[in-house]
Formats: structure tokens, sequence, C-alpha cells
């Protein structure tokens, strides 16, 4: 009988009924009843397999029963096509993997396919009974979340090595131990290689220093491949990262992600600590986007202005934790989420109905009307959709009200937000005899005064200019201006519309 089993390549409209509901069947358990004694059972078959040495009808079932208990043809049209698409999904990963024919055979991508057909017998007014899947979780309507959200899924290999002892994680502080000493000064040694343009004597005073404490990853019980140095302010609930580091050996494990997420569970439910902020520099930026970290700060300036460590050439990020998230378990959080998703979608839909394709422009060029497109008018598609969508693109004009909104929230925007005070600061309009804040930039966007990104862009980098002329090297005005202006660039490249850099003369 499996030698007779239709191949995935075979189209759906050709498929008899038969096939269709052996494609389905080998997919669901049966539903037939056993009786032992008085009592009646539920089949434990979970899916059709063809009966070895079957002497009787062709269509029996290893566990005994026709295929009609596992596909349950009396499913409504609509229901039967979708349930069909998806056992089909799941031939043609069979069939690429050679793995058609073995019905035992079952991988992560194919369970969760088979979760989702199931989650559609559930949903049907034809369903007959409460049935259990591979996790023994009740598949009631009630209960379907359960099985919908049962999944596996892989550890990454720095949590299978924390697992199996290759590397353990220690909080490592100043204060004498011998052992403790060694476990730092590898550490020291390791983001002097890792962060070479940093000071060595500076890297070496906050790895000591007993206010600052480090997460380390320690490899084989005797050196330090990776590290976190921090330093709490409990009543702010802030821990500022000082140093982040991996060795460039050990990266590829996915150290860097599992050493923060560490972190984050051990402040969080430890340290009542809710908010990490650092300063990342080019290279690091994608490390702490990835890891939940912003460039957007929302907490309140008087909680981290003057606590945290000002570092030149690099932006301010913040990470705002959430209470119920455990994080060394986030990978299986979103592994469920997407799969509530998919399962949502699939639940959603109004038109499973596969047409073929269009054979119109083999032989025209003149546009085709989309009303007059099979499906179209069917999935509540209308003109009045395409002219809204095109019309929600973002305008020049747009764009810059976005990134001069976004100007003004940076942390080092202060000293640029608003006109200089003339009485604070009575030469500052003798020097600089082309004035520009961002209120006034604002003013002008808000007016229509720009008519191109470049006349805008002009503006702000006289802003900069500005402070530069005015203001020595060093000081605090001209860290903000450069801060600042790095991330204008950034924000202009975000947007796709790049400009000339400078100052036009």
């Amino acid at each position: 009988m499996a030698s007779s089993y239709p191949p995935a390549s075979k189209p759906i409209q050709s498929l008899t009924l038969h096939e269709k509901l052996l494609k389905i069947g080998r997919n669901i358990p049966c539903t037939a009843d056993v009786q032992s004694g008085n009592v009646h059972n539920k089949c434990s078959c979970l899916g059709w397999k063809p009966k070895i040495n079957n002497t009787g009808r062709a269509d029996l079932c290893e566990c005994g029963h026709r295929v009609s208990w596992h596909g349950n043809n009396n499913s409504s049209p609509e229901e039967l096509q979708q349930r069909l698409e998806i056992a089909m999904r799941i031939d043609k990963i069979l069939e690429s993997k050679n793995k058609l024919l073995d019905f035992e055979y079952e991988d992560q991508e194919v369970k969760n396919l088979k979760r989702q057909l199931i989650s559609i017998c559930e949903t049907s007014s034809n369903n007959p009974t409460k049935r259990k899947f591979t996790d023994d979780t009740d598949s009631s309507p009630n209960g379907r979340k359960m099985i919908n959200l049962e999944i596996t899924v892989a550890d990454k290999s720095a949590m299978i090595e924390e697992r199996e002892g290759v590397i353990a994680m220690k909080i490592l502080t100043n204060d004498g131990a011998i052992e403790n000493l060694r476990l730092l000064t590898g550490l020291k040694n390791l983001i002097k290689i890792q962060l070479p343009n940093m000071p060595p004597e500076y890297i070496t005073r906050l790895v000591y220093d007993k206010q600052h404490y480090s997460l380390s990853i320690v490899k084989d019980n005797s050196r330090v491949v990776g590290g976190i140095t921090y330093r709490l302010f409990p009543k702010n609930k802030l821990a500022e990262i000082v140093f982040c580091v991996v060795s460039s050996t050990e990266q590829a494990k996915g150290y860097g992600s599992h050493l923060m997420n560490h972190l984050k569970d051990h402040l969080k439910e430890n340290k009542g600590i809710k908010y990490l902020m650092t300063y990342a520099d080019n290279h690091a930026m994608g490390f702490f986007k990835k890891n939940g970290f912003t460039t957007d700060i929302t907490l309140e300036r008087n909680l981290w202005m003057g606590f945290i460590k000002d570092y030149d050439e690099a932006t301010i990020m913040q990470c705002t934790m959430i209470d119920k998230v455990q994080y060394l378990q986030l990978h299986k959080i979103l592994a469920k989420q997407k799969l509530a998703i998919r399962i949502k979608i699939d639940e959603q839909k109004k038109n499973t109905l596969v047409y073929p394709g269009l054979k119109y422009f083999k032989t025209n060029k003149q546009p085709l009307d989309p009303m007059s497109i099979p499906g179209i008018k069917e999935s509540g598609w209308t003109p009045a959709m395409e002219a809204l969508a095109r019309g929600n693109k973002k305008s020049i004009r747009n764009i810059m009200i976005n990134i001069t909104s976004e100007l003004k929230k940076h942390p080092r925007s202060w000293p640029f937000r608003t006109p200089v005070n003339g009485d604070e600061v009575p030469d500052y309009y003798k020097v600089i005899k082309n004035p520009m804040d961002l209120s006034k930039i604002e003013s002008k966007v808000e007016n229509n005064c720009y008519k191109s990104i470049e006349e805008f862009a002009h503006d702000v980098r006289i802003i900069f200019h500005n402070c530069r002329v005015y203001n020595s090297e060093g000081t605090v005005y001209v860290k903000c201006a450069s801060g600042l202006e790095k991330y204008f660039d950034d924000r202009l490249k975000f947007y796709d519309v790049p400009v000339s850099a400078g100052i036009k003369k």
C-alpha cells in the first residue's frame, strides 16, 4: 500500500478523495473507539500508516481502522481543502528528505505542521471528540492552546555547554579571594585584547574596582572566555554595562547573548534592577539591538545623567527588562509566539482555493483589470485599498518631521533644542552669525520652508558647526555635538536619504 501512496508532486486537483484522505490521515490521530471489557476508549494511533501483510481492505491502518477514521471525510469542502494544503506541505518536506514512505519519520518542522492541521480539526463542528497528541496535552478547544504551544526548541550551543559543565557562569568582584582575583585578571586581559583602543589603565581600574561586578564565562574551570563588567545603582533600578566582551574564537557559539540573558535574569530577580544602560560604539550597536537595547532613552534623565560614565564616539543605549520574561527561555517564548501566529493566520484565511496561473500575458501586452483575476474579488481587495497603501509611503516632509522629533528626544540634544540665551552667554551672537537650533528647524519643517532634504540636513549641520566654532574641543557641548551628529547620519541612512556631509559654503 505504501508504494501506491501518491507523490508530493501530484497536483491537488488530480487527487482522488481516497488519496486526499490518505495524505490527511497520516497526520491525524485515529478517532475510532476501542472497547476493552465495558470500557470504551479512543484508539491510541496517532496517524495512519499502511498495515503490514494486509489481507483485508487496502486502506486499513496498522491500528486496524480504515483511513476515513483518520482523514475524517465528513468535513466541509473548505475545511478539507485547508487541511489538504497543510498535508501537501508536509509531504513535500518528507519527499525532499526521501522520507515520503517512512510513516514513522517526524522532525520538528513536520510536527509543527501536524499541530496546525489538528488545530483545524478541533474548530470543526464535525469534530467527534477530544484527542491527545504526542505530548499528552488535551486537544479539546479549551486545551488547544497547550497543543499549539508545547513545542520542542533546540537549545543554543552555549546553553548545551553550560548544562554539560563545559562552561560555567560566575559573578566576580574584587573581594580579596585569590580565585576571584585570578579570574578577574583573565577577564581584564581578554578585555584588553577585544577592546584594543581602550586605555589599559582604565580597564584595569574598573575591572578591579570594588563597586563593579563582572559576570564571566569560565571554560574548563580555568580560563575566562567572556564577561560583562557592570555597576549597580539600586535606588534608580539601574545597572550600567561598562564592558561586554567574548573571545573572538568563541563568538560563533552564542556566548554573548547567553551571557546577556544570564545577566538580565540575575539582576531582575536578585537585585531589583529594571533598566540596563551602556555606551555602545559602531561595532557593538548591532549586538545590543539584537539583545533588546534601543537608542530611544525613556528613563528619566535625573536617574542616569551623572551616574553612568560618558564615552566619546559612542551612542547611549537602554534596555528595559520585563518582569514576567525569563530571558534564558526567550528563544522558546519567541518560538511559541511564532507558532501561535502561524496557526492564527491559518485559522483566519478567508479563501484557500488555489487558482491556476494567468495565461493572459502570453498573448496580451495590455494591462489587465485586477478585478477580473480569479480570487482577487473573493479576497476582499479593492482599488481603493491599493491607493491607500501607496499613499502611506513616507514623503520627504514626513521624514524631516520624524528625524527632527528623534533628534530632540536624543539624550545629547539638550544643548541644541532651543536658541542660546544671549543674557547667559553675552558674546555668543557676536561670534556666531548664523545661529540655528532644533526648535527653529522644527518650525521651518512645519511651515514647508525646506524644498529638499539637502536643505534640511544643511541646517542641522549648522548646529554642529556653530557648536565647534564657539566651544573648545573636549567640552561637554562638543561631545554632545559629535554624538548627535553621528546619530543624525545614522537616521539619514535608516530612511535611505543619503545627502552630502559638511556645511555648504
